[in-house]
């Protein structure tokens, strides 16, 4: 009789556990995380889910998958990401391979099964970074690997976005011929890398943000004439020829008195993702910035939407 109790008591438990799974409220549902899509002012991007607007806190450098079921982003120090499944969006996972605040700059694959980042290895005030990958196995995330020339270089990369044929455009401090730094582009060949080639754009201009087409890009810029704020964001549409168009400040909707930077675009080609912050890697006191997104619909010619 006891033995029966027991196994009674064991099923219980069991199906109070597993029903906790199965009719719990799932952290999010729908596209883009359930959010309703901004218009063309710039605004938080799932605030409460993703982004937690109280001082002090900071989440920066979102980033979908190509078939926009996967985000990833960092929050804090850490590296996360959260997945669309058949009962909704997971809470967001610490990818734990990744290491705390070494790391900076992370972007998803197009396929969702590497996570690109840069990570200082060196005295973390230099801020040296260069770029690394680690990649999804059935065990997990692997450890950041080092990805090296044409990627690295004895400069610091900045930033990083990847198209969807997984070429890869980066921000460095390696010259670009015109004896400034800038943005390039590493064309994605016979499944590796193999050159870096300089985009020229006449700025000082780092973290782009390409379209998964290649057919425009966002970037960051600092302290330019006529700018709204320390750092703006700029875009530019590569044109016919295959040179880029005179970048244009994307303008006080989505340009503020704070930081702006970390572009990303989303995979549908509608939404412009970005970070805003009021300054957290130089003041302790004010350290708060988070994920905004905006339609590009009014800032882009109907050709390149």
């Amino acid at each position: 009789m006891k033995q029966t109790k027991k196994k009674i008591v064991w099923l219980v438990v069991f199906w109070g556990v597993g029903s906790i799974q199965v009719f719990g409220k799932p952290f999010a549902e729908g596209p883009y995380l359930g959010q309703t899509p901004p218009g063309p002012i710039a605004k938080v991007f799932a605030p409460g889910l993703i982004c937690d607007t109280r001082p002090h806190q900071w989440e920066t450098w979102g980033s979908f998958s190509s078939d926009g079921n996967s985000f990833c982003f960092f929050q804090c120090g850490y590296v996360y990401i959260t997945e669309n499944t058949d009962q909704g969006w997971t809470v967001p996972k610490r990818i734990k391979s990744i290491p705390y605040k070494t790391a900076a700059y992370c972007c998803l694959s197009p396929d969702a099964n590497s996570i690109y980042c840069a990570i200082s290895k060196r005295d973390p005030r230099i801020k040296h970074y260069d770029l690394y990958r680690c990649d999804r196995t059935a065990r997990g995330w692997t450890k950041p690997q080092r990805l090296g020339p044409p990627l690295s270089s004895q400069e610091p990369e900045l930033g990083i976005s990847i198209a969807a044929d997984n070429s890869i455009y980066f921000g460095s401090g390696r010259k670009g011929g015109d004896g400034r730094s800038n943005i390039h582009v590493a064309p994605f060949v016979d499944k590796t890398w193999p050159r870096a080639v300089h985009i020229f754009l006449n700025h000082a201009a780092g973290e782009p943000g390409i379209a998964p087409d290649e057919s425009f890009m966002v970037f960051t810029a600092i302290n330019l004439p006529g700018g709204y704020g320390q750092r703006d964001l700029y875009l530019t549409m590569r044109l016919p020829d295959g040179t880029w168009s005179p970048p244009q400040n994307l303008g006080p909707r989505i340009n503020s008195a704070y930081f702006e930077f970390g572009p990303r675009i989303s995979p549908d080609k509608k939404y412009l993702f970005f970070t805003r912050s009021n300054g957290w890697w130089e003041n302790s006191n004010r350290d708060t910035s988070d994920i905004y997104w905006v339609e590009l619909k009014e800032y882009l010619p109907e050709s390149y939407r």
